[in-house]
């Protein structure tokens, strides 16, 4: 089970892969990566308001954000995460957040389940957004979270 400490280290590696994607992506012309990364940002911010109860329904996961528009989210999403997590303890990982889906489906989830599931949702996406770099014939950043812990340690 996550404790807040590993959350909050898996929030700050998320932070620094989503700013190197973001310099890769500036510096090339990859639309489809570019698409990507928008739909990874947007959902990050978009569970953040789940968390507050946020009712999803009808919202399009997959806006057409500019580069910069990327950029200036990734900084809001980290932003958000850091605070919410320097707030909590173990045991407020365990409060429940009611929402609905973008279908309009109602869900409940626990702060650590919707916390986790950000991590890994943006870190399989980055995983397509380095293959979509690959296949325009572009070098993607490392973005392993064990270079993070090399580089960070």
């Amino acid at each position: 089970m996550e404790s807040i400490e590993h959350l909050r280290g898996l929030f700050a590696y998320n932070d620094w892969a989503n700013r190197r994607v973001i310099a890769a992506i500036r510096n090339c012309a990859s639309d489809k990566a570019r698409r990507i990364l928008a739909h990874l940002l947007i959902t990050e911010s978009e569970y953040f308001a789940r968390l507050h109860g946020k009712d999803s329904t009808g919202f399009d996961f997959w806006p057409d954000l500019s580069v910069q528009e990327c950029s200036d989210l990734g900084k809001e999403n980290a932003h958000h995460f850091e605070d919410l997590l320097a707030r909590f303890d173990d045991e407020g990982l365990g409060l429940r957040a009611d929402y609905r889906t973008s279908e309009g489906v109602p869900h409940s989830n626990t702060f650590r389940e919707l916390l986790t599931h950000v991590i890994i949702h943006s870190a399989t996406h980055r995983g397509n957004i380095i293959v979509a770099l690959r296949s325009d014939g572009l070098e993607p950043p490392k973005v392993d979270y064990i270079i993070y812990l090399r580089e960070n340690s």
